[in-house]
């Protein structure tokens, strides 16, 4: 049941809004023109979020800080359920979170050797939100270590209010060519 009570938040980053950046997947397409054709087709296929990063994309290369902001929505209506609103950006969520623990190690999905796993996701509502919209969805990683790398996200709407927390922990290892 909602109530009123105490309220304060960390203050939204400072960051571009989606309309001064490019789609993702814009900046993906690009990146596969010389992939081979199944990797195109696979990369190419329509997406339910929209996605639009600050910074540094995860395709571009060498370290970059253990942080990552983005801004995502649906691309299709939702409708008025806010269940279905939190079920989606759940679903969302998991998107870009193991790839902020790899960003200070030179590693992307596609480095030969790269196992990756989700072992554990969880996710808080502070307030409703319509994922209609745009959220910033601000992620940094404190801690990777011993194969696994930790992840904390923050969804913010336009306006500033942070609706949503995000943990993640995941498996994030290079294995030898020749290691089974």
């Amino acid at each position: 049941v909602s109530e009123d009570g105490f309220e304060h938040q960390a203050p939204m980053p400072d960051v571009p809004g989606p309309a001064d950046l490019e789609d993702d997947s814009v900046k993906q397409r690009k990146m596969m023109e010389r992939a081979p054709e199944e990797v195109r087709k696979m990369m190419s296929r329509p997406r339910p979020i929209e996605m639009r990063s600050v910074g540094p994309s995860v395709w571009s290369k060498g370290p970059k800080p253990a942080e990552n902001s983005v801004w995502f929505r649906a691309t299709a209506p939702i409708g008025a359920d806010p269940h279905m609103h939190q079920g989606i950006m759940a679903y969302a969520s998991d998107m870009n979170m193991l790839s902020t623990a790899m960003r200070p190690h030179r590693v992307e999905w596609q480095t030969p050797g790269l196992q990756s796993a989700s072992l554990d996701h969880a996710m808080w509502f502070h307030k409703p939100s319509n994922f209609n919209e745009w959220h910033l969805y601000h992620q940094d990683s404190p801690s990777a270590s011993g194969g696994r790398g930790f992840v904390r996200g923050s969804i913010y709407d336009q306006k500033g209010d942070l609706v949503a927390s995000v943990t993640q922990e995941g498996l994030i290892r290079l294995r030898k060519p020749d290691a089974k």
